[in-house]
């Protein structure tokens, strides 16, 4: 299971992200534990100035591809548990996982990051079939995997068969009503931190552009959406819209909710029900 890093602290005021993200930019090493390297076989490339890594399996591989784009308020590099989330996954499934560490605010912005992450997707999906590829995010990392499939069929570049967001940010002008009462139960997201953030990942955009706030952007022509998140996430106000919206237009799409856990998200559970893995629930129009 996956616990997001981080302390509430960061996100109560202003003045805590920018701390946090001083604090942690002079320790942060967003390569892999040197204990995956023993497990997997671990590739290492550079595409448009920024690295991505590539996690194989050495034995019984899928076939599946997976995109993994990594939480952190778009502010905070790839972690250990991030880390250890992919390594699972490649585990239990078979898959092979491709990491970007793509660019951050405050130093850069949602155009960087995406000129990155759409480079990648070209580089290593363009020419495969869908069946076999599976986007995936958590948290900010999973409203930019959704921004990122909206981009790919606005392309035509091939659209992910499934589409996995764990706790997904999905719109970052935090303006859902709900949010007010799910702050006091979040034991690690507040507003005013968050608020910041998407301000300095904006770059000036408005941030109800569904780049930005895929919420707002188009979800028919997309791959098979699931969403994993706790029962006393922030971000639950952003799924509940989301899965409204996949309902609205019939829509393959589910949301699971851990009403039990705040903010942790079971691999096993987004391998399975994603087709990370070979054996996958069938496909279905409802939305949950």
């Amino acid at each position: 299971m996956l616990k997001l890093s981080g302390r509430r602290k960061r996100f109560e005021s202003v003045e805590g992200l920018y701390e946090a993200i001083d604090r942690e930019r002079r320790s942060a090493d967003a390569a892999p534990p040197k204990a995956l390297h023993a497990r997997f076989d671990i590739e290492q490339a550079v595409v448009e100035g920024s690295v991505c890594y590539t996690l194989r399996p050495r034995a019984n591989p899928s076939g599946v591809n997976l995109l993994y784009l990594h939480g952190g308020a778009h502010v905070a590099e790839m972690s250990r548990h991030h880390w250890h989330l992919v390594a699972e996954l490649v585990a239990l499934s078979g898959c092979t996982a491709h990491v970007p560490i793509y660019p951050l605010a405050p130093d850069f912005n949602h155009a960087d990051a995406f000129r990155v992450v759409l480079a990648i997707y070209r580089e290593r999906f363009e020419g495969l079939a869908p069946d076999g590829i599976v986007l995936m995010g958590d948290s900010s990392g999973g409203g930019l995997a959704l921004a990122l499939a909206q981009q790919l069929s606005a392309r035509r570049l091939p659209q992910p068969r499934d589409i996995a967001l764990i706790s997904p940010w999905l719109d970052l002008t935090m303006s859902d009503p709900m949010l007010a009462s799910l702050e006091s139960q979040d034991p690690w997201l507040a507003i005013p931190g968050l608020a910041e953030a998407a301000r300095l990942w904006s770059g000036g955009a408005a941030l109800e552009d569904p780049i930005l706030s895929p919420l707002n952007g188009p979800l028919d022509a997309l791959g098979r959406i699931s969403v994993f998140i706790g029962g006393k996430d922030l971000l639950m106000a952003d799924c509940l819209r989301l899965r409204e919206r996949a309902r609205a237009i019939r829509r393959p799409a589910m949301v699971r909710a851990a009403e039990d856990d705040p903010r942790v998200a079971p691999a096993s559970a987004a391998g399975r029900e994603t087709g990370a893995s070979p054996a996958r629930r069938p496909a279905s129009g409802c939305v949950a």
